[in-house]
């Protein structure tokens, strides 16, 4: 089928599900301090990553276009870009999109010009909303993610099929003061008791901090009484364990008391700097923010369970490269996606602070940590209206508040 042929079928197609208006389209995920999005203004605005400088390769013929949504991973594009040109020839120009509608932004280029990007990047609860637009070639170098993550090979797939090029991941994890724990909490009830039988030191504030603001870090705290059912495309379900969730909310109620969260203040600027300060004892932070305590003492460990009964579990997210299947460059486009995450996937650490899902052969406590955490995560689920779980999610602990 013509590349014309193609725009008229996925026309046609998202106009008779009525599901990829701009009302409906769920182009950023509600998990705030989950998915390391960048704040958004209006409208659509396309900026050239600056800190790509090789001469050779500014002189010469873009071959691809890749957008992402991140400038986080600035100069790790950067990077990509201008290592893939040394070795193929061929040039991929990063373009930094500032959209308040990302993958609307995706489509909608895509069925106006030619100008529209060859690959892109987006976080795996988008990969639904990509593949019913149309957007998403299939990926058909599944061997090279053989020792990739078993929970990124699941996020990149949808049905039977491998549609993205996993990337890096982001959950949550639990670092604490090792001068005060000398074993790793195995419950939040014993930092209750702990605060109970021992007096902090005077520039100690907060037992625990985490932003309770972004559902991200809260879904852990009743993790243990949901189910994500998927039940056909945009449609999930979710099945609550109404007795053990009631026993969840009650005991994060006893939390709140006991650590003192103040959710009008609390950001994940103000608890890195409160834990580097020594002023909180533990903190629940994503992996996309362990960089930010290189060189600082501390502990790390997955979060705690609630106390003996009721178990925690945490929400990951994966980002992926997708090849737009309306590019008329597929397999250059393939080739490069599968470069920049599994060829350079040792250089993306340092020079974006996101853990790839490849562990790297000589990973510290810390990155060790993080990946087995992702490996036993629930990931993001990528219906599309799994929104309404995270907005309701989000509304039922403000209320506590």
């Amino acid at each position: 089928m013509g590349t014309l042929q193609k725009k008229i079928v996925s026309v046609i197609i998202v106009a008779g599900l009525l599901v990829f208006t701009a009302a409906k389209v769920q182009d950023a995920s509600v998990l705030e301090g989950g998915n390391g999005e960048q704040e958004e203004s209006a409208g659509q605005k396309s900026t050239e990553n600056p800190l790509l400088a090789d001469s050779a390769y500014q002189q010469a013929d873009t071959d691809l276009i890749f957008w992402y949504d991140d400038k986080s991973y600035d100069t790790y594009f950067s990077l990509a870009a201008e290592e893939y040109f040394k070795e193929t020839g061929k040039k991929v120009q990063p373009l930094y999109q500032e959209s308040t509608e990302y993958m609307t932004a995706v489509y909608d280029k895509t069925m106006q010009d030619d100008d529209y990007p060859d690959i892109y990047l987006i976080s795996g609860d988008n990969l639904e909303a990509a593949y019913l637009y149309g957007l998403a070639a299939v990926n058909e170098r599944a061997e090279s993610y053989a020792g990739a993550a078993e929970n990124a090979l699941t996020a990149a797939a949808y049905g039977d099929r491998l549609l993205g090029y996993p990337l890096s991941y982001n959950t949550c994890l639990f670092v604490y003061q090792n001068s005060y724990f000398e074993t790793a909490p195995v419950s939040m009830q014993e930092i209750i008791d702990y605060s109970n039988e021992n007096e902090p030191g005077e520039n100690v504030e907060y037992l625990v901090e985490w932003d309770v603001n972004d559902p991200f870090y809260d879904f852990p705290f009743v993790a243990n009484s949901i189910t994500f059912e998927k039940e056909g495309p945009q449609r999930m379900n979710v099945v609550y364990d109404e007795e053990i969730y009631q026993q969840d909310l009650e005991f994060f109620e006893t939390l709140l008391s006991s650590f003192s969260v103040n959710a009008e203040t609390v950001s994940e600027e103000t608890i890195l700097e409160n834990f580097k300060a020594g002023r909180t004892l533990c903190a629940m932070l994503d992996t996309d923010s362990l960089y930010q305590l290189e060189g600082y003492t501390y502990s790390v460990t997955q979060i705690p369970d609630l106390n003996e009964e009721l178990k925690t579990s945490v929400c990951a997210m994966t980002e992926m490269l997708v090849v737009n299947d309306f590019s008329e460059k597929q397999q250059e486009a393939a080739d490069f996606a599968e470069f920049a995450t599994v060829a350079l996937a040792d250089k993306l650490y340092e020079t974006s602070g996101h853990y790839s899902v490849f562990l790297s052969e000589q990973a510290d406590m810390v990155e060790q940590t993080a990946y087995e955490t992702y490996e036993g995560a629930v990931l993001a689920p990528d219906s599309q209206d799994a929104r309404e779980f995270w907005v309701g999610l989000k509304e039922t602990i403000a209320a506590y508040f």
